[in-house]
């Protein structure tokens, strides 16, 4: 019985030996720039990130990010560790990138840089776009007034009972629910622009319809940009199509 005890104890570090050894930490590499001609502002940090985009449907998924504080202008190269057990073939991956300056946002990528599978390379090179210049402004007064049903996500009314609600506060604060879950979180302002930033939730498991209306909800959140209040109040995508509308309470 002793010796069995031993060759099992053996045997199981072997396996776990084994299952490490097909996890293999690599590098994703390549360049950050921009078109315009001008030198990169002092004190910009350029943000990199890997991210999983196979579910259209849904929020992304992180696999790796990488802060930069570069002292020359770009192009400014990358390179940045990941785990590759979790990239699968089936899947399809991007790079996406931002250059921040105290806080504001000023070029971000607009495009897909596929990355990693599907034929696509280990070396990415990323263009970014210009944002609108960044000025502080306030929530708009009238979403601060009341709390708001979200009644049509992706052109589509919603007819779940208990539909998604948010709460907007003049500081640019968000708070709500999807239905199942509660969230809270921020909107960034700047530049005359609309975009909820990261999200935190509970994460309480919702039954099959609500599951499924959740999932819709925070994707949708991801693409907004803007918002229309000539007739109620609807959140636009960067393009000025509606994601979403909303009826206040």
């Amino acid at each position: 019985m002793a010796q069995f005890w031993k060759f099992g104890i053996v045997a199981a570090a072997l396996m776990g030996v084994a299952g490490a050894a097909t996890a293999e930490i690599r590098d994703l590499s390549g360049s950050v720039s921009y078109r315009e001609r001008i030198a990169l502002p002092e004190g910009a940090s350029v943000e990199v990130s890997l991210q999983d985009i196979s579910l259209a449907d849904a929020p992304s998924v992180e696999l790796a990010r990488i802060v930069l504080r570069p002292e020359g202008n770009v192009p400014v190269t990358y390179r940045m560790s990941y785990d590759d057990a979790m990239v699968h073939d089936a899947h399809s991956y991007a790079v996406q990138a931002k250059i921040v300056v105290d806080g504001d946002m000023l070029w971000r990528t607009t495009s897909v840089f596929p990355a990693l599978t599907r034929g696509a390379p280990e070396t990415v090179d990323v263009m970014l776009e210009k944002t609108a210049m960044p000025a502080a402004e306030d929530m708009p007064e009238v979403l601060t007034l009341s709390e708001w049903l979200v009644v049509v996500v992706g052109g589509k009314e919603l007819q779940s009972e208990r539909v998604p609600q948010m709460r907007f506060e003049a500081d640019g604060r968000v708070s709500g629910s999807s239905g199942c879950n509660r969230f809270t979180g921020s909107v960034d302002l700047s530049g005359g622009g609309f975009a909820f930033g990261p999200l935190a939730s509970t994460r309480m498991a919702c039954p099959g319809a609500l599951s499924e209306q959740e999932t819709q909800f925070f994707a949708a959140l991801e693409r907004v940009a803007g918002y229309d209040l000539r007739d109620g109040a609807a959140l636009l995508d960067t393009d000025g199509r509606e994601v979403m509308r909303l009826m206040a309470q």
